[in-house]
């Protein structure tokens, strides 16, 4: 379901990469995990994506145009429904940056992260119990 509008009151994954072919590859993979997702491009996107649909688990690229992801992660971790963030990167000085900025995020990840690992993640955000969802 990536890119559409999630029905009220349903789990919804804000997928925030500037890579488009990954972008769409997490979205149809969590659409097959039966996951609701949407996507955005940026961090301001994502921000704003947030903003529109109170998405229950944000994944965020952490190195990303117009807002970085770190930066994005900060105000995100705020929003009153309190969505969990997943932030991933390919670049091993982010992932440092990301666990010294010390932010309130649910895991930090390094890419490329498998698809049915990062579904496990999701899972667990989600508090649906990513070990019973994957064979």
């Amino acid at each position: 379901m990536a890119n559409q509008t999630p029905a009220a009151g349903t789990d919804i994954v804000l997928v925030a990469d500037d890579n488009a072919s990954l972008r769409s590859k997490i979205g149809d993979y969590l659409a097959m995990e039966d996951i609701r997702s949407v996507e955005a491009g940026d961090g301001k996107m994502a921000l704003a994506e947030a903003m529109r649909v109170h998405p229950s688990v944000v994944l965020l690229d952490i190195k990303m145009p117009a807002l970085d992801g770190l930066s994005a992660a900060k105000l995100i971790v705020e929003l009153p429904w309190r969505p969990k963030v997943i932030l991933m990167s390919g670049f091993d000085d982010s992932v440092r940056l990301a666990n010294k900025a010390g932010l309130p995020v649910f895991a930090v990840l390094e890419k490329p992260v498998p698809l049915r690992m990062l579904a496990r993640f999701v899972w667990a955000a989600l508090e649906g119990g990513a070990a019973n969802r994957l064979r």
